[in-house]
């Protein structure tokens, strides 16, 4: 701590022990730096269902490009997946709609399943925070499932809360 605070260990030592009154900046410091570390040891034992969004809003795989780019506009979204009778089909980004726009600007009517990515991973809602942060590095977003449905879906804006 004393070398993170650039504090010296010394100076540490005195004020644990009451062998000094510390001034205002070190206690500051010290209270600030003791609770970030609190806040992160709480974060560590969360899982999926604490974290998630528990509306999931989906495409069908009957929609069309226009009818996602209203529906990502409607709810300020930059992904969504494509979900028919709780199977995760695909998903599509506003980047992929975005680039194929510019190309085809006149394929707005094509459907979601001639444009689609890959399915969002899927975890079970007792997953861990760090098992949801690797996963997230890697893709926009994670669908959670409890008994076979699906519950929630976790973006980096649900991860970010945490901080």
């Amino acid at each position: 701590m004393g070398r993170i605070l650039k504090i010296p260990q010394s100076t540490i030592s005195r004020i644990e022990n009451n062998d000094m009154d510390p001034p205002y900046s070190k206690v500051k410091k010290i209270f600030e730096f003791l609770e970030q570390e609190r806040i992160k040891k709480n974060n560590i034992y969360k899982t999926a269902k604490e974290i998630m969004t528990k509306q999931i809003i989906s495409i069908s795989s009957h929609s069309s490009i226009k009818d996602t780019i209203e529906l990502m506009n409607k709810h300020d979204l930059s992904q969504v997946p494509i979900i028919d009778a709780d199977q995760n089909l695909g998903s599509l980004t506003a980047k992929k709609i975005q680039k194929f726009i510019a190309d085809h600007p006149d394929l707005k009517n094509v459907n979601v399943l001639d444009l689609k990515q890959l399915p969002f991973p899927e975890i079970e809602k007792d997953w861990s925070i760090k098992a949801i942060s690797n996963l997230l590095s890697n893709y926009p977003a994670i669908l959670v499932k409890e008994y076979n449905r699906f519950v929630g879906i976790i973006t980096d804006a649900d991860f970010l809360k945490l901080v």
